[in-house]
């Protein structure tokens, strides 16, 4: 570790506060009206599994995602999931998992807590979000999506920002493309070359913090493309934030809970663990996940199981604080 990373993690904890920020997030964009949703909810089953070992089993991961739609004989807990999850875990329960072929941006919070575990290993890094994103996306600009938010928040995690954070994105995805992009087969008609073309056109524009700008700069529809939403999520979480709520409010307000999570995840890995203006409940508990993404220990058998917690959630009972 450089003199400059260790005074950063003695600072903000080295991306601690990404999994809290991307709960944070994800109630700001109020996919459901009483906190966090489905997407905050896959954040913690895979930042368990992440905990307990940096070498993800996608079968195993998998499985426990899928616990939680009540796989064995419960009743499901997810809350307010995409049109593509639910039809990924209709898919699933019926017997097989097909990955869904239209664009999503699912796999961008999805990356978040795996940018926080592997920030010092990008091969890792590179690999793991490829394999999960392919477990549930075929459309190439889906899986992309995933690697921008986790290399983002990877470089966040030790102070990154500005035009240094969206260069150290763009090498990310050139890398995985010379890695696997002659083997990796994909839906979609985007191609590895455009992608990346996109988000290096981003880096003439560090400095954007209106929402409306970031779509005008990206050249979105009306109703904006979710590879859209990820280059305007890039630009928005890139520069220091006085007020480090602000662009995840505007993040939220064009994409949703999707984009509010995955930019609050960014700022959260940068600013650390910290309260946010949004009140969504178990806040201590994310604040400890983040905490052994970052530090340990590497177990999760005294943390609260992620389908009892959300279990007494729904149910009214009080969760774990």
């Amino acid at each position: 570790m450089s003199d400059s990373e260790s005074r950063f993690s003695l600072v903000a904890g080295e991306g601690d506060g990404a999994i809290l920020g991307l709960a944070a997030g994800d109630s700001a964009g109020g996919a459901w009206e009483l906190g966090y949703s489905a997407i905050t909810e896959q954040a913690t089953v895979i930042s368990y599994q992440l905990i307990e070992s940096p070498d993800l089993d996608t079968d195993q991961l998998l499985r426990a995602i899928r616990e939680l739609d009540g796989a064995d004989d419960e009743e499901p807990v997810y809350r307010a999931e995409s049109p593509h999850f639910r039809t990924w875990l209709t898919r699933a329960a019926a017997g097989g998992v097909v990955p869904e072929e239209e664009p999503s941006l699912d796999a961008a919070p999805r990356g978040v807590p795996v940018g926080v575990a592997l920030r010092r290993d990008p091969v890792a890094l590179r690999d793991a979000v490829v394999e999960v994103g392919r477990a549930f996306h075929s459309d190439l600009s889906s899986i992309v999506s995933g690697l921008v938010s986790a290399s983002a928040v990877a470089a966040s995690c030790f102070g990154q920002s500005g035009r240094d954070l969206i260069a150290g994105v763009v090498e990310t995805v050139e890398l995985t493309a010379t890695q696997v992009g002659s083997t990796l087969k994909y839906a979609g008609t985007a191609t590895w070359d455009e992608l990346i073309a996109d988000l290096r056109l981003l880096m003439d524009y560090v400095g954007v913090t209106e929402a409306s700008d970031a779509l005008a700069i990206v050249d979105a529809e009306a109703v904006p493309e979710p590879w859209d939403l990820t280059r305007v999520g890039l630009l928005l979480a890139a520069p220091p934030a006085e007020r480090a709520h602000i662009p995840i409010e505007q993040a939220a307000r064009v994409g949703g809970s999707p984009l509010g999570a995955v930019v609050g995840g960014i700022i959260g890995a940068r600013v650390g663990i910290r309260a946010w203006p949004w009140a969504f409940a178990n806040d201590t508990w994310f604040a400890e996940i983040g905490r052994r993404l970052v530090r340990g220990p590497n177990e999760v058998s005294d943390l609260p199981i992620p389908y009892a917690v959300e279990q007494h959630l729904i149910s009214g009972e009080r969760g774990f604080r």
